[in-house]
């Protein structure tokens, strides 16, 4: 494939990460139709380019797309905006640290792929928000702050500058998410209190 035409699916893939990122935030469900494309595209792009784990992350994030389709499809108790137990982030956060170590390794001996630690850090931790994302928990949104920093450093060594932007994007989304879904969830609370 020619690298106009590799440049050119990258930022196609940009412009639908960031329709799907403000589709979420603003809870619409046609966003997992934006992700399901930019996960594909994404999928070809990162094998291209020998980061393994990216690839496979954009696998998981046309797997995901399809199940917040789904999930966001159903009128129920489980489309509103939740939070979890601290509990939950004492256990992930060093869960996906020491997964991210044991992907990277894995990248190294037996992928000789290329930026492991950060490649493994950004799909770990992309794996749980994006799970999160799904299932509507708010703090997904602080994951992705944090994932997103890391992903533009990422992105910009490999030389994908559509998605070095797109993750400066994705960092300044997140922040809108995080106060959009903060508003909407002290909103729940106010109606469950005055019902």
């Amino acid at each position: 494939m020619s690298p106009l035409a590799l440049t050119l699916l990258e930022w196609i893939a940009v412009v639908l990460n960031i329709g799907f990122t403000l589709c979420i935030a603003y809870e619409k469900r046609i966003g997992w139709a934006f992700g399901f494309v930019a996960g594909i595209i994404g999928v070809g792009l990162y094998a291209l380019a020998n980061t393994w784990a990216m690839a496979t992350l954009n696998v998981y994030y046309v797997v995901m797309a399809i199940y917040g389709w789904l999930s966001w499809g159903r009128s129920s108790e489980a489309g509103r905006i939740r939070t979890q137990p601290t509990l939950f982030h004492v256990l992930a956060i060093p869960a996906g640290l020491l997964l991210t170590y044991a992907v990277s390794v894995f990248l190294v001996q037996y992928l000789n792929g290329s930026f492991p630690q950060l490649d493994a850090f950004v799909t770990v931790f992309s794996f749980i928000a994006t799970w999160m994302m799904a299932r509507k928990l708010i703090a997904n949104w602080v994951y992705f702050i944090v994932v997103d920093s890391v992903a533009i450093y990422l992105n910009w060594r490999i030389g994908y500058m559509g998605y070095t932007l797109l993750n400066a994007i994705y960092l300044v989304l997140s922040v809108v998410g995080l106060v959009k879904w903060g508003k909407q969830l002290v909103k729940q609370r106010a109606e469950v209190l005055s019902a």
